[in-house]
């Protein structure tokens, strides 16, 4: 499974992606807004953490129009080839998302709750499209039958279109997707950092340093 970080705070990534195990960084305008940055800071934002190793980052176009999308996503799309342009998952959005693929860029059609929009995601021609596991959570229904029925319905028509989970809240979501036939989560960091807080692991592993430190003597 490919595991994203879900932030925009340098700070918080910055640690986490030296671990080597994140295959990159998503990002969203609450997320910029939280972290402090502004839209000229986005290219050094990007550098950064591509620097760091993350192999993609994800930039949201923003606008209420679709023109206001496009010349957005294109701008986000030339800071490097490795930025993967969000949009939601709306008449404009999927409409911007349609246009910029077609020119090459790869997109990720975003605030997915319902099946079907994954499937408008693969017909816009998005290389992935994002569910929100705990928003569908909240609504009153039952988000990992959604992704999964989502995942069933994109390997059903051969779609390339690849789910990529956001909005996970435990790391026991992580394996549950996994099974469901979803390759591709984002989390945000503290959920990250427990993903290396297994107390039998962290148990096992004191065991293994107390026996050391006799056999090195």
């Amino acid at each position: 499974m490919r595991l994203y970080l879900d932030s925009a705070d340098l700070e918080r990534l910055s640690p986490l992606l030296e671990t080597g195990v994140f295959y990159g960084v998503t990002t969203n305008p609450l997320l910029l807004r939280e972290a402090g940055l502004r839209k000229g800071q986005l290219a050094a934002f990007a550098e950064s953490v591509l620097g760091q190793g993350a192999r993609e980052v994800y930039l949201q176009s923003w606008g209420a129009e679709i023109r206001q999308l496009l010349e957005q996503g294109r701008e986000l799309a030339r800071l490097d080839s490795r930025v993967v342009v969000k949009l939601p998952a709306t008449r404009e959005g999927l409409s911007a998302a349609s246009r910029l693929a077609a020119e090459g860029v790869r997109t990720c059609v975003t605030a997915a709750y319902a099946p079907f929009q994954a499937l408008l995601a693969a017909a816009a021609g998005a290389a992935y499209v994002a569910p929100y596991l705990g928003r569908i959570n909240d609504s009153g229904r039952e988000g990992h039958a959604v992704i999964a029925q989502m995942a069933r319905a994109l390997r059903q028509i051969g779609s390339s279109t690849k789910i990529l989970v956001a909005s996970v809240r435990s790391t026991a979501d992580l394996a549950s997707l996994a099974q469901a036939g979803v390759r591709c989560a984002t989390v945000p960091p503290n959920i990250a950092e427990q993903l290396f807080q297994e107390p039998l692991t962290l148990e096992a592993t004191r065991s293994f340093e107390a026996a050391a430190s006799e056999v090195n003597r």
